[in-house]
């Protein structure tokens, strides 16, 4: 047998000169770690990043601070507020999360008076009481309207008028039933003659107004002379509204308890709706004038009062509001533009999107 065949067989002894041997940091270099060095200064990093051909602007960024100044902070702080206040006023949370509307209803004293309540009997020798008692059961348990009616008006015929104010709650009960029973020319007598001796008594404005209004609407023409008429009894209710909502917000401070301050509320809500009424009726009497007319202010202080904070959510309030926007809109010219409405120009399909969404939001309440 060849002996260099039998030598082939054999391992192969590792040469162990020195030339074969490797040291640490030429294995790491191999296995492709950088060799231990210092911190690279910032020029020769400019210089590395230079030679691999980066843009100079690309460099000068990444050698640039990552800390951003206070200056810019203030900036992007100032940014963000700005925006929520314009996101806070082009879109209120009530625009979409709108508030239950309110039915506001007629002007009352509250449910009949019954003989078993026992916070009556200290005060059940008052005559006025013991009147009021007796309408409210021929009314309100009986139907007897007319007959409860008879029995409030022979009762007063006989009082002085010193002591009205005594017997204020009779006087209303009184108006109530006379709106009911339809009754308008006794209904504005009736208060009239009130107003004189309480100017500011808020029932008295209510009613005055309510048999003003409801005798408006049954006259179909008017002719100059009415209208005249009419206008100026208008503006006369119209500043006795306003003294006695003053007096209601005076009130309202003094009060202690949160019922009565509630109770003043609603007194001054259907006080100020009638108010509005009276100012569309001017409106009304005028042509249902627009554009520069002097008697759009009507028109459009009808429409600030729907809009009030104390009115905007109330059923009556958006009902008055969508009769004027229809009126408005039935005299809007094909040719018109826009129109100014509460002294901002508006166009029609504006205006015609938010007529919609008043009307989807009384049908809506209906539904509830």
């Amino acid at each position: 047998m060849n002996s260099d065949q039998n030598n082939s067989q054999l391992p192969v002894k590792s040469d162990s000169s020195p030339a074969q041997i490797q040291d640490g940091s030429e294995v790491q270099a191999g296995l492709g770690f950088l060799p231990r060095t210092d911190a690279i200064q910032l020029e020769e990093k400019i210089s590395i990043a230079q030679d691999e051909g980066f843009n100079p602007l690309a460099i000068e960024l990444a050698l640039g601070s990552y800390e951003t100044p206070a200056s810019y902070k203030l900036l992007l702080f100032g940014l963000v507020i700005i925006a929520a206040v314009m996101v806070a006023f082009l879109f209120p949370i009530d625009r979409f999360f709108k508030p239950k509307t309110e039915d506001l209803g007629t002007m009352t004293i509250g449910e009949p008076i019954s003989e078993d309540n026992k916070a009556l009997f200290t005060e059940f020798n008052k005559p006025w009481l013991k009147v009021l008692l007796e309408m409210d059961r021929l009314y309100f348990r009986e139907g007897k309207l007319t007959e409860a009616i008879q029995v409030a008006e022979s009762n007063l015929e006989r009082l002085p008028e010193q002591k009205w104010q005594d017997w204020e709650k009779v006087h209303y009960r009184y108006w109530e039933l006379l709106a009911d029973a339809g009754r308008i020319l006794s209904l504005k007598a009736a208060t009239r003659a009130y107003l004189h001796t309480a100017p500011e008594d808020p029932f008295a404005n209510y009613y005055s107004a309510h048999a003003f209004l409801a005798a408006a609407d049954q006259i179909r023409s008017f002719n100059r002379e009415t209208r005249q008429a009419y206008r100026l009894e208008a503006e006369k209710l119209i500043q006795q509204i306003d003294n006695a909502c003053n007096a209601l917000r005076a009130r309202q401070k003094v009060v202690s308890t949160k019922g009565k301050k509630l109770n003043l509320q609603d007194l001054y809500q259907k006080l100020r709706l009638q108010q509005a009424k009276l100012f569309v009726l001017i409106w009304k009497l005028g042509g249902y004038k627009e554009d520069s007319h002097p008697d759009v202010a009507f028109r459009d202080k009808a429409l600030d009062i729907t809009d009030s904070k104390e009115l905007v959510n109330l059923k009556e309030a958006k009902a008055l509001k969508i009769s004027i926007y229809n009126h408005i809109l039935d005299r809007w010219h094909w040719f018109e533009g826009q129109q100014v409405i509460q002294n901002k120009k508006q166009k029609r399909k504006a205006l015609v999107e938010e007529l919609r969404a008043l009307q989807k939001e009384l049908k809506d309440a209906e539904t509830l």
